[in-house]
């Protein structure tokens, strides 16, 4: 990231933050929107941060793997709460890493378990990062992420938030990406009521497929790239904080949320969804291009959806803010 841009960006900061367009996406958009998910660095569900933070870099541009490597910040800007300042920040450069580790270790509970900070001075100069956790600090799995931006232009920023999901770095300075260990808990190797490190992963934001990173179903994605600053050192992904949160217990009021499932998943011609505990709703479903393909109304219980006429691929089905996979084969 070229932090000229982020001291010139600061005066916009202290003024409000730049708007984002509105997103067309099946995922939640930026800081403030409705149905954001974002963290506030001060939000009372914080009840910790990473108190050991160890940084690989990358390279300044990944073209260049054995050139020089990003020099910003320090490890210790990895550690503890973050801010709303800008320039408190670790770059990792193209690819690089940062482990980190806390004072207990992290369990799963009802929603999302912590966040991890960027330093973005906006809602759409998104650089991005994996995040991937682990019992013992040697296996690790990786949440598993999505992008739908566009892969045609390569981006200089203008992202739009919500084509993205399980990415940090989604939200702008003072704006954590939460991540909930419920969604792996499927996952072979690790513990998720004893999560002891937390690993980021800089995503290389190129669309050239020969350095492209890709998401988890096999997209490249596309960040702003490159993001080499020679004056400054920095690049890629950089890291203000990871905050542990807190949980309470499932209310009455909270348990009577809107549940779905989908089957048969995957479906040939025609495919369930089941709701509990709503009324008539409305849902759209999108394709792995970020594209609104059919909108429908739900209602309470079974709900049988034609999907013969879609061709066959992955789809993203957002109901009341939960986006769940379905695939038509």
């Amino acid at each position: 990231m070229k932090n000229y841009i982020i001291l010139l960006a600061t005066v916009a900061l202290l003024l409000g933050a730049v708007p984002a367009a509105k997103g067309q996406g099946p995922f939640c958009g930026a800081a403030g929107t409705a149905g954001c998910n974002a963290v506030h660095y001060e939000d009372n569900a914080i009840i910790g941060w990473a108190t050991t933070c160890t940084v690989a870099r990358g390279p300044v541009d990944i073209i260049d793997p054995d050139g020089p490597r990003v020099h910003y910040g320090e490890d210790e800007y990895g550690i503890g709460p973050a801010s709303t300042v800008t320039t408190d920040a670790v770059s990792l450069g193209d690819g690089g890493t940062a482990t980190l580790t806390f004072a207990q270790p992290i369990r799963n509970n009802p929603g999302p378990d912590f966040a991890v900070f960027e330093n973005s001075f906006n809602d759409n100069f998104l650089e991005l990062a994996f995040v991937e956790v682990s019992s013992d600090g040697e296996r690790y799995v990786r949440f598993p992420s999505t992008s739908l931006t566009q892969t045609e232009t390569q981006l200089n920023g203008n992202l739009d938030p919500t084509m993205l999901n399980n990415l940090a770095g989604k939200f702008r300075v003072g704006y954590g990406t939460p991540f909930d260990l419920a969604e792996l808990r499927d996952s072979t190797g690790i513990d998720i009521n004893n999560i002891t490190h937390i690993r980021l992963v800089d995503v290389v934001g190129t669309i050239d497929p020969q350095y492209a990173t890709r998401d988890a179903f096999g997209h490249i994605i596309n960040d702003p790239y490159p993001t080499n600053d020679t004056i400054w050192g920095s690049g890629g992904f950089d890291l203000t904080g990871v905050a542990v949160l807190q949980h309470e217990e499932a209310s009455i009021d909270d348990a009577a949320t809107v549940r779905m499932s989908v089957y048969p998943n995957p479906a040939t011609d025609r495919v369930c969804i089941t709701l509990k505990n709503s009324d008539d709703i409305d849902a759209t479903l999108f394709d792995m291009s970020g594209r609104a393909v059919k909108t429908l109304t739900l209602r309470n219980g079974d709900n049988t959806i034609d999907i013969s006429t879609l061709q066959n691929g992955i789809y993203l089905i957002r109901v009341a803010g939960s986006v769940t996979k379905i695939v038509k084969k």
